[in-house]
């Protein structure tokens, strides 16, 4: 049996630490005891561990490659500290759940404390599902908010994904783009299950958002959203015959916040080189085309969709007007920005905004307010405009 400081040891270093499913809390006081004896007074070299828990994350992973999310909850964590308990996926036969309890640590600066987040994991073999939800329960903080977030495919584990989901504060669904089907994805945005439940996509958006809307800042600009006649979304994806979810929930953003409304059936058209998604709306002025481009994703760049640049045309009293932001080159960090309309600067800048990684979205998700009109209003167009992609 290995001694009391060895497997405190292994625990700090963010090692599995069998335990019994049973004894879960026990067995964490009993780790956390002797880690904050061990590491002594404040000074640099032998900081004090601090125990910081500000949420319940259940993360759901029934799924063979579990050990690829875990890079992502160490991130997450180190981003915000949480009561981390990762329900994974095994080939068991039992009907039985086995558990394992470690420390997921970081300095937040020279000097500080150590943080530290409990992580623990319920191993389930298919025949285990149903005992998922009762294991769960007795290890939720009292008083913290429950997030779930839920990486596979919810209609696979339904009645799990509903017994938990019921009791979330929020649910935030990580599924494949592409690749997740019109009907799961809204499975999991299911406001009857949670009335915040989100898609980790939105948040892959936020920097473009902010970057779009400060065109239109300055009062004397607001009039010209009305007057919006076009929007092409440029985006490359290693499935360029359909629109990623990412670019979707783009133009779904634009038309909720703009009042545009779905009319007709949207189309796609497919080439080699990659497809042409068109969908019509009616606006304040009247129709608005929307397309969506697909590229394919460039080498050595990232295998996963990300916007290439976004232009919106209106019609002014003196002619067309456009409004771009692009990446300056395929894989650049930098967004250039060009208005060409009278009551513009006609300068082009550059802002720097690079793609957000997984684990800054699920942070991301974590900071926003649970009360999201933008996303509410995108998400009948979202799930309208998927029908068809």
């Amino acid at each position: 049996m290995a001694s009391a400081e060895s497997s405190t040891e292994a625990f700090l270093q963010g090692q599995g630490i069998p335990v019994d499913l049973r004894e879960i809390e026990s067995q964490l006081q009993q780790l956390w005891g002797p880690a904050a004896e061990r590491v002594g007074g404040p000074e640099t070299e032998h900081p004090n561990v601090t125990r910081v828990s500000l949420a319940n994350l259940l993360v759901e992973r029934l799924a063979a490659d579990v050990e690829s999310l875990r890079p992502v909850v160490e991130q997450v964590l180190s981003k915000y500290p949480c009561r981390a308990i990762v329900i994974r996926g095994t080939n068991a036969p039992e009907k039985r759940i086995t558990a394992e309890v470690s420390a997921l640590c970081h300095l937040p600066d020279p000097g500080m404390p150590q943080v530290c987040s409990e992580c623990i994991v319920l191993n389930a073999g298919p025949n285990a599902t149903d005992l998922i939800a009762g294991a769960v329960r007795p290890l939720l903080e009292a008083d913290l908010p429950l997030v779930l977030w839920w990486t596979t495919d919810p209609r696979d584990n339904e009645a799990l994904f509903r017994d938990l989901g019921d009791e979330c504060s929020r649910i935030l669904i990580d599924l494949p783009d592409p690749g997740t089907s019109l009907e799961s994805l809204e499975l999991g945005l299911d406001p009857a299950i949670c009335s915040c439940s989100r898609d980790v996509e939105w948040y892959g958006l936020t920097r473009w958002r902010e970057v779009i809307a400060q065109f239109f800042d300055p009062p004397c600009h607001h009039e010209t959203l009305a007057r919006i006649d076009s929007l092409q979304i440029q985006v490359e994806t290693p499935e360029p015959s359909r629109p990623p979810r990412l670019a979707i929930w783009m133009a779904a953003w634009f038309a909720g916040q703009l009042g545009w409304k779905p009319r007709g059936t949207p189309s796609r058209d497919c080439s080699p080189d990659g497809c042409v998604f068109q969908a019509d709306l009616d606006g304040p002025a009247g129709s608005v085309r929307v397309e969506i481009v697909t590229h394919p994703v460039g080498n050595g760049l990232p295998a996963r969709p990300a916007i290439r640049g976004v232009t919106l045309t209106a019609q002014g009293k003196e002619g067309p007007e456009r409004f771009r932001a692009c990446r300056c080159s395929p894989g650049s960090d930098d967004i250039c920005i060009d208005a060409r309309s009278p009551d513009y600067c006609k300068l082009p800048r550059t802002v720097r905004s690079p793609e957000l990684p997984d684990s800054d979205r699920i942070a991301a998700a974590f900071h926003a307010s649970r009360i999201d009109p933008p996303f509410d209003n995108a998400r009948p167009i979202a799930l309208w405009l998927l029908k068809y992609a």
